[in-house]
């Protein structure tokens, strides 16, 4: 059946997906969730049925990382920007790279913040 067949394919993505008011929802990744889209638009009565009548066993989440809280980058931006707009070397950093690279704490910051951002 095509229905269970998007569902593991969904699955497999990271995309979960969902009966919400007799319509099928999908969350996950914006790039999975798009290549995703036409095919779950196409079988949508199929897959709501599916969803219906019984849980498909779950697959393992294809990324093994959690998903950062909103408020987690919020932070972690906050700490970056306190120490930014206090280190010469990262002030000038933030300029290009022909200006330097930041520093220790800076760079550590740096990474954190990016990894986090959605």
């Amino acid at each position: 059946m095509i229905a269970q067949a998007l569902i593991r394919q969904a699955q497999a993505s990271g995309v979960a997906l969902r009966l919400v008011g007799g319509k099928v929802k999908a969350s996950g990744p914006r790039e999975a969730v798009a290549r995703l889209l036409v095919p779950l638009r196409e079988h949508r009565v199929a897959l709501a049925d599916a969803l219906q009548a019984e849980p498909v066993e779950t697959l393992p989440s294809a990324s093994t990382e959690a998903v950062p809280e909103p408020a987690d980058w919020h932070a972690l931006d906050a700490a970056y920007l306190a120490h930014h707009f206090n280190c010469p070397t990262c002030i000038a950093a933030g300029r290009g790279l022909r200006y330097g690279l930041r520093c220790g704490t800076g760079t550590a910051l740096w990474v954190a913040y990016s990894d986090a951002t959605p």
